[in-house]
């Protein structure tokens, strides 16, 4: 959770321009990680997004199930060589290759569905931090900069946290986190319905095998 919220605040830590204005530049800042936490939409798509990675470690957890019933099945009803036998591990060989199917291909979804989740957020505190700005007559916004508390140890990685900081210094004044969380929480609200998913689907049941046709017998 906290990664992907790093992962839009790095997306987004760019000057944001409200309009242009004669004489000197107004400015602020937004520090947009908090925004994005405290923003309800942000919760109630981890949420959503939580229930669909649930139903798919479901799905794909009675499939492996599935298989591993089918194997024992196999080694205690049938014998080694025979006919049946070598259908029974066809018939496993193909649900194999359906879990991994279905493993590969729902991850993919939940991932294409994260990402247009992230755009739906950004392009929402975009919306809010304008409307702010120009209520405020200001010419700039730009993220406010902190180290996060989870920095990491690492030395390499401490210098990349301290060189992405864009601005070092800026008056509490000026710094309009708190209004464009209400703001952005009041449109989110005035839209009175909280957005789907963009996946396809996340509910794949596992197949039966088909069954065979049987032999006609010989007079």
């Amino acid at each position: 959770m906290m990664k992907r919220r790093m992962m839009l605040a790095a997306a987004i830590m760019v000057p944001f321009a409200a309009g242009s204005a004669q004489g000197s530049t107004k400015a602020a800042v937004v520090n947009i990680p908090l925004v994005s936490e405290k923003y309800a939409k942000t919760a109630a798509l981890e949420a959503q997004f939580e229930g669909v990675r649930k139903k798919i470690n479901q799905d794909r957890d009675a499939l492996k199930d599935k298989i591993e019933r089918a194997k024992r099945s196999a080694q205690e009803e049938l014998k080694p060589g025979t006919e049946d036998f070598r259908q029974r591990l066809k018939e496993i060989a193909l649900m194999e290759a359906e879990l991994q199917w279905f493993t590969e291909t729902e991850g993919q979804k939940v991932e294409r569905g994260l990402s247009e989740s992230l755009k739906s957020i950004f392009s929402d505190i975009q919306t809010a931090i304008r409307e702010v700005a120009q209520e405020k007559g200001l010419d700039m916004v730009l993220a406010a900069d902190q180290l996060p508390p989870e920095t990491p140890d690492s030395p390499a990685q401490v210098r990349q946290h301290i060189l992405l900081q864009k601005v070092l210094f800026w008056s509490p004044s000026v710094d309009i986190t708190q209004d464009v969380i209400t703001r952005l929480n009041a449109n989110y609200k005035s839209a009175s319905a909280n957005p789907p998913l963009s996946i396809e689907s996340v509910q794949i049941k596992p197949k039966e095998p088909a069954p065979q046709p049987t032999a006609p017998k010989k007079p």
